[in-house]
């Protein structure tokens, strides 16, 4: 593929059109940087398979992944209206909180004893009146700052505002191969093409480790996560129950979700799947017995050894910026990823630390 002459040599490349790489293009290009994004579709890929929870207060971290997580979450409001204005698309967030339900004694029990610091106790009555449809509950855990985004309108949302950007050129293929020349980085892509920048910012979500010529082997790997959907919403909010949760969207239909299994790069259902996304629907739904599932389908999280992100330059080849290994939170930290591989290119302060999660905390830890 020959690029236009103002495009042949941009200062970055960005290896993956998921949503972290789109972020991450768009706020580099907002900074005045000339980017290439090297992406395609890939069957399982994460950023359109998710279900969108904004949940730092359930899925909780420790210490500085816990800030990260929760200053990720807030930053989604100002994200979503500078996407607007730039796409013009509204993306719906929702911000009514996340629910997590007892239906058991037990259950009771053990919410009631881990609930943090900022959680409200909800009883019997308190929940139903809150969400008439979990009259079966007995109780539960209201995290009021938490939420929800559809990813997939985002995912939208961030390819219009990155392909309309004078700054960006997007091309559909996949980098396999990357090598480092004097002053510039070269990716080669399935096509046979090369792309050539002055840095290169790898955000290729659970096929990162499979590009040759990385520094360094990547703590990341592939994990199926298999959802299942109703043509039907019956709560306004997030819903965790004891085996997974369910997810409302604005058009009506209510996802379910998630399992967790390794299994390579193999995106498909299975039967077992379904029949334990179902039975976590009616678990939470009770109405939903009985209900055909409108749809299922199969993603593939990007997981690191540790399950936090792998943010910011190599030690040894600081021309490369990982942008990686979210692990389940990878549409949660999606904005302030952006902004922090930006800063960080820019050599400006950033809006939260990062080097926790350095790629080095994983050379510690081995040595």
């Amino acid at each position: 593929m020959t690029l236009h002459p103002s495009r042949q040599n941009p200062d970055v490349l960005v290896i993956g059109a998921g949503l972290i790489g789109l972020a991450c293009a768009a706020a580099a290009a907002e900074r005045g940087f000339t980017v290439l994004v090297v992406g395609e579709a890939r069957v399982g890929a994460a950023s359109l398979a998710a279900a969108g929870m904004l949940a730092p207060s359930i899925e909780r971290g420790e210490g500085d992944a816990a800030d990260f997580a929760i200053a990720a979450r807030d930053r989604y409001p100002s994200y979503v209206e500078w996407l607007r204005e730039r796409s013009g698309i509204d993306v719906p967030l929702n911000r009514e909180g996340i629910i997590q339900l007892a239906v058991s004694e037990a259950g009771v029990r053990g919410l009631s004893r881990a609930m943090p610091l900022g959680a409200e106790w909800l009883d019997a009555r308190a929940l139903h009146h809150l969400e008439p449809a979990l009259a079966h509950g007995l109780g539960g855990v209201f995290h009021s700052t938490d939420g929800a985004i559809d990813n997939v309108l985002l995912y939208e949302a961030l390819r219009i505002t990155v392909e309309r950007h004078a700054r960006v050129m997007v091309v559909q293929d996949s980098v396999d191969g990357i090598t480092w020349p004097s002053r510039s980085v070269v990716g080669t892509g399935r096509s046979g093409a090369t792309y050539t920048a002055e840095r290169v910012i790898l955000a290729a979500g659970a096929w990162s480790n499979s590009i040759r010529g990385l520094p360094r082997p990547l703590p990341v790997e592939p994990m199926r996560g298999q959802m299942i959907a109703y043509a039907t919403s019956l709560v306004s909010r997030c819903v965790y129950g004891p085996t997974g949760y369910v997810v409302p969207r604005t058009n009506g239909r209510t996802l379910v979700g998630a399992t967790s299994e390794r299994v390579g790069f193999e995106s498909a259902t299975t039967a077992e799947g379904m029949a334990r996304l179902e039975q976590t629907a009616t678990e939470i739904l009770p109405s939903l017995a009985g209900v055909a599932p409108s749809q299922a389908w199969a993603g593939l999280r990007p997981m690191s050894a540790d399950l936090q992100p792998i943010l910011g330059p190599d030690p040894d080849e600081p021309r490369l910026l990982y942008a990686t290994g979210h692990s389940r939170n990878g549409v949660l930290m999606t904005p302030l990823t952006g902004d922090c591989i930006a800063a960080t290119l820019l050599g400006e302060p950033l809006p939260v630390d990062i080097a926790p999660f350095s790629v080095t905390r994983f050379s510690s830890a081995s040595e």
